[in-house]
């Protein structure tokens, strides 16, 4: 059903019945139709547009004034919130061939609140005026953006002797329109046999001078992080029969992590906007080996904790750049995703820590002429200085074939498979980092909208990855010789994606072949 929500008037014109428009006044649109006698009925009630070009045939030289901005459809988004969307207001100078008008489409399907968005423009109430009509039809906004669960190969502390299976479960629910005024609200969970961790993020878009929007965010993680791919570690031995000190094989760092993040954002163009945040974490190492070293090709090196003993102070400074051009957020068939990020920690800010991270991720979808999507994608990132480990590169972020960070915690102590053979076996903690993929998805079932299940997709995803550890120094690599010098593997997923009024579900068979190693 459509709805039309009532918009003031920003030029001078004259309604159906000849009083004219003013400052303040209601505009109401009619109710879109493809069918010729309402055309009709629409000139008879606006009078003769004979003389003037039709809309639909234009050319850029032609131009007109905005009389007003239509939204409809809409229930639950306040249409306020909609028109800010719109970078034109009434009595602006419009012409019809804009690619403003597709680029607004784009973005508001790029918030995830809709299922359709249509934007048309119909004749005003005088020649050279149009009305711009915005049609939307929503969507369920409480998603379940993330559900992981499994099982980990791990080790609680670094005395344990041998890996045990620990089951896991996490999930992020967001709800991304709360009271209809584009409120993002989210929280995050994760709960297992040795880690537990929180998160919430509110996030308020436009809210100061219809231009900025504020962000804020609280955590609370009690991790674990391994190190090392068969390490030595000497520690206490805590027993009489013993000399004071026992070699054991797992390096494992036990922590406490909260924090704050503030921030604020604003949106250059309908594609373009940026963050910039100010993150504050407290960090508290309960429990760390005394010294430990790991096996790297020929060699045996100390390992780099990444991390001080006992509390310490991590004061960031984030910028991100991130350009939206996507029809849809959810399962995306056509557009373009990049965003880029500059973090910055320094003593000027309180930090105990001095580094500079990098990042950069750019993705292209096609829809091709047969329905299937194409998409390629490209990642890299470089980390500079006394960076923490939680943000350092990690080889779970970059292979599908082991469980990833989730909270920037590390949930499995197995590396993934080495397909290639190389020396990126004995880095799982790096400073550069970089992935590039192919992917391609078929539609295997679309339905109404409406409906609860409304699409599967069946995805398929190749990737060619590289960790470089740069902290340590390099004899390591004296134990490998050619192609396997270089610290590169593949990686690979093939799975379904479904779309739902709940949210997207991936479920991914590299998944299964994790479970299949264990």
């Amino acid at each position: 059903m459509l709805l039309a929500s009532p918009i003031v008037a920003g030029a001078q014109g004259s309604d159906p019945k000849g009083e004219p428009y003013r400052p303040g006044d209601v505009v109401q649109a009619r109710a879109p139709s493809d069918d010729s006698a309402d055309d009709e009925a629409f000139v008879d009630r606006y009078g003769d547009a004979s003389d003037e070009t039709d809309i639909g045939a234009v050319t850029s030289q032609v131009r007109y004034v905005l009389e007003g901005i239509v939204v409809s459809g809409n229930t639950r988004t306040k249409a306020r919130l909609i028109r800010k969307f719109v970078p034109l207001k009434p009595g602006d100078f419009l012409d019809p061939e804009s690619p403003e008008l597709l680029e607004t489409e784009w973005r508001l399907m790029g918030t995830g609140w809709f299922d359709e968005v249509d934007i048309r423009l119909e004749r005003g109430a005088e020649r050279g005026y149009v009305v711009m009509v915005v049609e939307v039809q929503e969507r369920n906004t409480v998603i379940v953006e993330q559900v992981v669960l499994g099982l980990s190969e791990s080790v609680k502390e670094t005395t344990d002797r041998s890996r045990n299976l620990f089951p896991w479960f996490g999930f992020k629910v967001t709800e991304t329109n709360l009271a209809g005024l584009g409120i993002r609200l989210s929280g995050t969970a994760l709960v297992s046999g040795f880690q537990q961790g929180g998160r919430a993020d509110l996030a308020y878009p436009k809210l100061i001078k219809n231009e900025y929007g504020i962000r804020f965010a609280s955590y609370f993680l009690n991790g674990r992080e391994f190190y090392g791919n068969d390490p030595l570690v000497s520690v206490p031995c805590g027993m009489s029969t013993c000399p004071g000190t026992s070699v054991v094989n797992y390096a494992v760092v036990r922590y406490r992590r909260g924090g704050f993040v503030l921030g604020t954002g604003k949106d250059f163009t309908n594609k373009l906007r940026y963050q910039l945040d100010w993150i504050g974490d407290i960090v508290s190492v309960l429990n760390r080996p005394e010294a430990a070293s790991d096996v790297r090709g020929n060699g045996i090196l100390p390992i780099n904790f990444a991390i001080e003993d006992g509390h310490s102070f991590v004061s960031t400074i984030r910028f991100s750049l991130i350009f939206d051009k996507r029809d849809d957020p959810g399962i995306t068939k056509e557009g373009v995703l990049f965003q880029g990020d500059v973090s910055v920690g320094t003593r000027f800010l309180g930090s105990d820590y001095d580094y500079l991270k990098i990042e950069a991720r750019v993705r292209r979808w096609w829809l091709l002429p047969w329905k299937h999507t194409l998409l390629v994608s490209a990642y890299g990132g470089a980390a500079f200085g006394n960076t923490p480990f939680f943000y350092l590169f990690h080889i779970s972020d970059l292979s599908d074939l082991i469980p990833p960070r989730f909270l920037e915690m590390q949930l499995d102590a197995r590396r993934p498979p080495n397909l290639l053979n190389t020396s990126i076996d004995d880095n799982h903690l790096g400073e550069l980092a970089w992935r590039i993929d192919l992917g391609y998805d078929v539609p295997v079932y679309e339905r109404a909208r409406e409906r609860g299940l409304r699409e599967i997709n069946l995805y398929t995803l190749i990737g060619l990855l590289s960790l470089e550890n740069l902290r340590d120094p390099r004899p390591g690599l004296s134990g490998y010789s050619g192609f396997s010098r270089y610290p590169l593997d593949l990686t690979f997923d093939i799975g379904f994606r479904f779309d739902t009024r709940a949210g997207v579900f991936q479920v991914g068979f590299s998944t299964i072949l994790g479970f299949i190693r264990l």
